[in-house]
């Protein structure tokens, strides 16, 4: 199932006293995850990993909300 997500990007090598979340980037992707069989929706974990694969090695996906069409 296909889950549309938007996140900030925390750069690899950044710390939590490092930034000022408006600088950080803002991106909206689209994961594929298998759909849960709990009904509750992916486990943010999974979202996490899912993102990760999709940054440069060492970012992480941090504030993460998915996005639900009208």
């Amino acid at each position: 199932m296909e889950y549309r997500v938007a996140y900030k990007v925390l750069p690899a090598g950044v710390g939590p006293d490092d930034y000022e979340s408006a600088d950080l980037e803002a991106r909206v992707d689209t994961v594929d995850l298998p759909e849960p069989g709990d009904g509750y929706g992916p486990h943010i974990e999974d979202v996490k990993d899912a993102l990760r694969d999709m940054l440069d090695s060492g970012a992480e996906p941090i504030a993460i909300r998915f996005l639900y069409d009208d």
